[in-house]
């Protein structure tokens, strides 16, 4: 009995002990931190919430990086941002006032410079700015503002506001940071309440910041990519905790690293500044208004390419400590953070924050020991009033051997007093919602709040509306005339009722399509005519007399009025249309009035305000509102701009005023006095300057109806005509104004003897627009590190020079994806497929680029510079560039080649070999005969645009096909040429020589097959009866001859353009034409080849493998000569499946490139587009944009991108960059010694022969007529555009190239002397002075050993030297 006793005593003491124990209250440190009681206890819980918190993210539908890596449908396959990734982007609703959507975008290099902008949206245009830039030299410029971070009176849904912009261009790709304003220098740790007290404005200056971000990474969803092993310790530590606390706390985001490249103008000289950073966007509730402690975020960017986030969290209830953090490697993996040692607790709680900040943790990839050293401090407050302290410092930065730079945010609650005093913010501007039927008003007076409907009235009349609704909230009284407004209904029934005003809008509209300006002029006038000389219908008449009785009390008919256009594209943010449409003063009575109704909307189709339209891609019809406004009488007139016009800068307001009425300002017939006002950031006004203007007339009112010009009495000439009084008074209506509509105004006034009238307010459209810079660099790569290794050679052959912004917004993209799928099959561990940044091919100045570290140096070995790296040297670049230190970076970003790797890179080689032809077949069967322009001519542009979207995914599935057979060509030459030099470290000349002679009869290649199947065509020519008739014609006339005969000639020329017709120059780029668009130049070529009946002599010579291996130079032994009978036609087949495949992709974007044309002309039959060209200058999501809101900020863009153009062709960049790459300059290029001396160039011979002949040195493709057969071209690199002058050569020299270029594989089909890699020709042989020439651009090409090896000289050429002298044709050296 004892014994149950004690047993029962016993079990309940210890399910008390027990209950004690799992219940106890954790340890509060500093009164806020969880700390665990029993740590037993803690780490059974934590088990348990690892799997909670797991589950919780595998259940979440992901949100970022959800491609599909097949490629199948447009939105998934990479070319663009996922639909999710698309809505993550956009500004977050604001739902209550305890909400906030904020974007932080920072970037810092290693000079020590930084920049960090950070805009919050709140409600009820309210918004937290905060702007930091370092500069080299360690000082700090922060808003003038700060501490204090908050601004009133900020209007749009974008992030914006205090001069500050951040907008966003590609989703996830690109956006655009732009400051233009004021920024002190030397941060504030207190904020001076009193103006009195901060007069001091020395230190203030006017800052310009033009910054492109892009992206570097792909997006880290900062909950759902945390590791659970991380976040479970958060939850451990809480007694009561649950994992859905995470998502309870109403806050969400994403992180996503990139680089900022821009112009930064801080001392009044721009320079350009290239940083890394990250872009964290955060939406939710407000951390000032929720349960918040503090928080401390540590970002670090090494030089190495890796970047790291530690972000640590304290509420007051729920989740008292909560860290998450992540290391995005420059290789492109993703690694959580799954243990660290930073602690809030001891970190700053109680304390200052220290100067340096060591912090360790742990990844899957291994420890970490990431040290801040902190530097320059800023300090500013968010909430109003001020409840959160957030202390920024610019860091120096090291963990692991790797340096770099960095920022930390310290953010802690605020309990003290804000000084600033509360911020008056005015009620929102926003038009209301109308729509237009049959009973719509057709006359509206302007207290009318529908006529602030722009849809409705237009723009000039929308903005007078508000106008008017702002005069009685501001202390500076202003008065708008009084006045009505006629319209888009009033218009609508004007063409209603008259049918032939439909048909003269109509012959305008098919004018314009036409895009014949002749035609379009006399359309104009037509319909100008017709519109003035119909009357206004009796409904519009009569509601225009009924609203002017209503307006002015049947006292209207002796008063004098404005009749102003307001066409609906008139003073809006992206136009003005200043000047364009009617506008006639002083009108007098009823039947005037509607004189001039009818002429106001005539003026609609005036051919300049037609052709301002067009350029600007507005519809032709787009509607006219028309303000009827009582004339004020004025003493002086003009416009003010509430900021520079010129520079932007806020601290200055210009005046510009005459005397008498302000059409003698606005039409520049006068040169009128200006006034310039300067603005302090506090928005205190003084008059600083007065100009006197000529003011020889002035415009004033007529007797009886109308203006007149009147001199100036010359006293008056002499006097500015406003008096400083009223021209601060114009400038406090401006800051007004400027607060009330939310940004900066273009403001046109009137003073009388007793009051100040505003006659319009229009926004400055010219401030946010892009400049020179930022169009040259917008479709820019961002750069890991400063060493990255980008090259021309290879990808220069196909996209040389500029290629246009619609190429660029499509095939880098897809190229880069497609490669992104093969390194994924190789890789063992897989990597993640990452299409925000642009590994392979990297694209800077509008021109093509590859990245060698991405692409050659991605698999390394254990050992120095092999024979493998020379091999690709070889075959891309055409001479050795591997260096030990280039070996370095790869192995720094990827490290050592694993055994799972070599296997899998093995397997796929033997795979792709017997897969390749089956691929080809599958291609070949789905894609030869690919159009798309069928019948598009007919269907609306929505249409055609939709299809060619749909069609982008045959794009990514043949480039993909095109790489698995590149690679395979590629390693099999590889290992041939390490046959070849067998067990020897480094390649011999004899080995590379003897390659070119292995691979130079590979049969078949279709590109090669294009001389071929001319020379054909050239035989059947010159045996036709009419072949002195063809070689008479002119060049359209032979090409209607050879397209419309029915013999043997016209059959085998339709034939070649059947399968040959999608091959061009530049025939990547979407921009070119392609043969079959265009076939004069093979028609100028066929004329020259029958000129010459040697040009189509067959040359070629058919070596066997066997012949070819009895040739060879190398010493190797009977076992490789086996092996090499084994694998050389491997090789020979894999260029022909190579060259297949790329035939096959250029279709496809021939195919591409039609559509596009045809979706052009059908914009331009639309007035979408003012030329169908313009489609290249586009973007394809911009073609996407204009197809929805037709933006005329778009068409302005491309058309400055097209005038850019000749300035991006002349751009030219060395083989190899390192960084970002730097054009090369007219100084930096190689000349010819004037001494005469001889010159040694150096490159690789692709193709053997040897010839002596006129050199014809060619730089553009344009001038390639002047080519004469039997020349040797020297020219940059050939592409297949080149193809057509093949037959009329003895010799080919490019300045880059490999074994696999374009010119190497038609040289040796063709059986043409090549040598590639010939640095600097073209600069050489153009140098020197033209007397040393007896032809311009003539030079003698020949071996350097010919007096030792003359034997040899004729039959092979051995070296990778040819020795190039200033020679005459027929004789020696001069």
């Amino acid at each position: 009995m004892w014994a149950s006793v004690l047993y029962l005593i016993t079990t309940v003491l210890l399910a008390y002990g027990l209950k004690v124990a799992l219940l106890r209250e954790p340890k509060k440190l500093h009164g806020v931190y969880s700390e665990p009681a029993v740590w037993f206890v803690y780490w059974c819980r934590w088990l348990w919430k690892v799997a909670e918190v797991w589950a919780l993210q595998v259940s979440r539908r992901r949100r970022v990086n959800d491609y599909d890596l097949t490629g199948s449908t447009y939105e998934m396959c990479g070319i663009e941002a996922t639909p999710s990734e698309k809505e993550l982007e956009l500004p977050k609703p604001l739902i209550t006032d305890r909400h906030e959507d904020s974007l932080l975008i920072w970037g810092v290099d290693s000079d020590g410079r930084g920049v960090v902008a950070r805009v919050v949206r709140q409600t009820q245009r309210r918004a937290s700015i905060f702007l930091s830039v370092v500069d080299q030299t360690g000082d700090v410029y922060t808003l003038p503002n700060q501490p204090d971070s908050n601004f009133v009176n900020v209007t749009g849904s974008g992030w914006r506001g205090g001069g500050l912009s951040l907008q966003c261009v590609d989703p996830m790709r690109c956006w655009r940071l732009k400051f233009n304003g004021l920024l002190r220098r030397g941060p504030r740790d207190e904020y001076i309440t009193d103006d009195k007290d901060d007069t001091d404005d020395s230190e203030i200056a006017h800052v310009r910041l033009d910054f492109l971000w892009r992206a570097m990474r792909s997006p880290v969803d900062v909950f759902n990519e945390a590791s659970p092993f991380l976040l479970a310790h958060a939850l451990a530590r809480e007694r009561a905790a649950f994992v859905k606390l995470f998502t309870s706390l109403e806050r969400d985001g994403y992180d996503q690293w990139g680089a900022l490249h821009g112009m930064v103008t801080l001392k009044d000289t721009p320079e350009e500044w290239y940083l890394r950073g990250c872009r964290q966007h955060r939406w939710g509730i407000s951390e000032t208004v929720a349960n918040f402690h503090r928080s401390v975020d540590i970002f670090s960017y090494f030089e190495n390419g890796d970047v790291c986030s530690l972000q640590a969290f304290s509420y007051t209830s729920g989740l008292s400590h909560y860290v998450v953090g992540y290391v995005q490697e420059a290789s492109g993996k993703y690694r959580p953070v799954t243990s660290t040692t930073l602690s809030l607790p001891h970190l700053a709680e109680k304390s200052a924050i220290p100067k340096n900040i060591l912090t360790r943790f742990t990844t899957k990839s291994g420890n970490y020991d990431l040290w801040h050293k902190l530097g320059p401090k800023v300090t500013h407050y968010t909430g109003d009033p001020w409840s959160l302290c957030h202390v920024l410092n610019f860091n120096s930065v090291a963990a692991n051997h790797s340096s770099g730079g960095g920022i930390t945010i310290f953010s802690d609650r605020f309990n003290g007093l804000c000084p600033v005093p509360e911020k008056e913010c005015l009620p929102a501007l926003v038009e209301p919602q109308v729509v237009i039927d049959e009973a719509t008003a057709l006359v509206l007076p302007l207290l009318d709040q529908r006529t602030r409907a722009t849809c409705l009235t237009g723009g000039k009349a929308s903005s007078l509306a508000f106008l008017t609704s702002l005069k009685d909230i501001t202390d500076d009284e202003y008065e708008v005339p009084d006045g009505v407004v006629v319209t888009m209904a009033a218009w609508r029934q004007q063409l209603t009722h008259y049918p032939e005003l439909q048909t003269a809008v109509r012959g305008v509209e098919k004018a314009v399509g036409c895009s014949q300006q002749v035609q379009l002029k006399d359309a104009c006038a037509r319909a100008v005519e017709t519109f003035k000389s119909t009357p206004v219908c009796q409904k519009v008449a009569e509601a225009l007399k009924q609203a002017l009785d209503e307006t002015f009390e049947d006292n209207y008919h002796s008063r004098r009025f404005a009749v102003r256009s307001s066409g609906c594209s008139e003073d809006g943010e992206e136009t003005s249309a200043a000047g364009q449409n009617e506008t006639q003063l002083g009108v007098v009575g009823v039947e005037s009035l509607l004189r001039a109704l009818a002429a106001c909307w005539a003026s609609l189709f005036t051919f300049q305000s037609v052709e301002y339209r067009r350029q600007r891609g507005q519809a032709v019809d787009g509607g006219m509102g028309v303000v009827v406004q009582e004339m004020v009488e004025a003493n002086a007139a003009g416009v003010l701009f509430s900021l520079d016009p010129v520079t932007g800068s806020p601290a200055t307001i210009t005046i510009t005023a005459n005397y008498g009425l302000g059409e003698s300002v606005v039409s520049a017939s006068a040169e009128p006095d200006t006034v310039t006002v300067t603005r302090s950031w506090r928005d205190q006004l003084a008059v600083t300057s007065r100009t006197v203007g000529a003011k020889k007339v002035k415009c004033v009112m007529k007797e009886g109806g109308g203006t007149l010009e009147e001199e100036v009495p010359a006293g008056e000439r002499e006097r500015v005509c406003l008096s400083d009084a009223q021209a601060l008074k114009l400038a406090r209506l401006a800051v007004f104004l400027e607060r009330a509509f939310g940004s900066p105004r273009d403001v046109e006034f009137a003073v009388t003897k007793d009051a100040l009238y505003l006659l319009q307010a229009r926004p400055i459209t010219t401030l946010d627009s892009w400049t020179d810079f930022e169009l040259l660099h917008e479709q820019d790569t961002a750069l890991l590190t400063d060493h990255e290794l980008l090259t021309k050679a290879n990808v220069g052959e196909v996209l040389y020079g500029r290629i246009s912004p619609l190429t660029l917004s499509l095939l880098p993209s897809v190229l880069d994806s497609v490669y992104q799928r093969d390194a994924i099959r190789c890789t063992w561990p897989t990597i993640a497929f990452d299409p925000h940044h642009l590994r392979l091919c990297p694209t800077f100045s509008s021109q093509f680029f590859l990245n060698m570290i991405e692409m050659q140096y991605r698999f390394n070995e254990d050992k120095g510079v092999s024979t493998t790296n020379q091999s690709i040297d070889l075959a891309v670049y055409g001479h050795e560039v591997t260096t030990p230190q280039f070996l370095a970076w790869g192995k720094e970003r990827f490290g050592e080649m694993n055994k799972m790797t070599f296997v899998q890179i093995i397997f796929n080689l033997i795979y792709d070999k017997f897969a390749n032809g089956s691929r080809i077949n599958s291609s070949r069967q789905k894609f030869e005969d690919y159009q798309l322009d069928q019948g598009m001519r007919t269907l609306s542009p929505e249409t055609i645009f939709s299809d060619i979207t749909n069609h982008l995914p045959d794009l990514v599935e043949v480039g993909y096909k095109h790489v698995l057979t590149s690679r395979f060509s590629s390693s099999s030459q590889c290992i041939a040429l390490q046959m070849l030099a067998e067990d020897r470290k480094e390649l011999s000349e004899d080995n590379k020589t003897d390659i070119a002679v292995l691979l130079s009869s590979c049969t078949g290649v279709e590109s090669a097959d294009v001389p071929t199947a001319l020379k054909a065509l050239a035989r059947l020519i010159a045996e036709n009866e009419e072949l002195d008739d063809f070689l008479g014609m002119a060049g359209d006339e032979a090409q209607v001859w050879l397209e419309s005969d029915p013999g043997l000639v016209g059959t085998a020329f339709r034939a070649f353009l059947a399968k040959h017709g999608h091959r061009c120059v530049k025939e990547l780029d979407l921009h070119a034409v392609s043969w079959g668009m265009d076939p004069r130049l093979l028609v100028q070529t066929l004329q020259m080849m029958v000129r010459h009946p040697s040009s189509y002599a067959s040359v070629k010579k058919v070596i066997s493998i066997d012949q070819a291996l009895d040739n060879i130079k190398s010493q190797v032994s009977p076992k490789t000569k086996r092996s090499l009978r084994f694998v050389l036609p491997m090789c020979r087949e894999a260029v022909v499946n190579r060259e297949a495949t790329k035939s096959l992709t250029i279709k496809i974007l021939d195919g591409l490139r039609k559509a596009y044309r045809n979706l052009g002309q059908v914009m331009v039959s639309e007035a979408r587009l003012p030329e169908a060209d313009l489609i290249f200058y586009l973007k394809h999501s911009e073609i996407r944009e204009l197809l929805n809101t037709r933006s005329p900020s778009l068409i302005t863009k491309a058309v400055r991108r097209k005038r850019m153009d000749a300035q991006i062709e002349s751009l030219k960049f060395p083989e190899i960059s390192i960084g970002l790459p730097r054009p090369v300059s007219a100084s930096q290029r190689p000349v010819v010694s004037s001494d005469g001396s001889e010159l040694v160039l150096q490159g690789t011979p692709v193709c053997q022969g040897m010839v002596t002949a006129p050199a014809k040195v060619i730089t553009d493709l344009k001038d390639a007529s002047s080519i004469q057969n039997g020349d040797i071209l020297v020219t940059h690199s050939t592409d297949v555009g080149w193809t057509p002058y093949f037959p009329l050569l003895s010799g080919v020299v490019t300045e880059i190239g490999g074994l696999v270029s374009h010119g190497a594989v038609v040289a040796r089909e063709y059986g043409l002397p090549c040598a590639v890699g010939v640095a600097s020709a073209t600069s050489i042989l153009c140098s020197g002075k033209p007397n040393k020439y007896t032809r311009a651009y003539e030079h003698m090409f020949t071996h350097p050993f010919m007096h030792t090896y003359t034997r040899y000289l004729y039959e092979y050429i051995y070296m990778h030297t040819f020795h190039i002298t200033n020679t005459h044709t027929h004789t020696g050296k001069m």
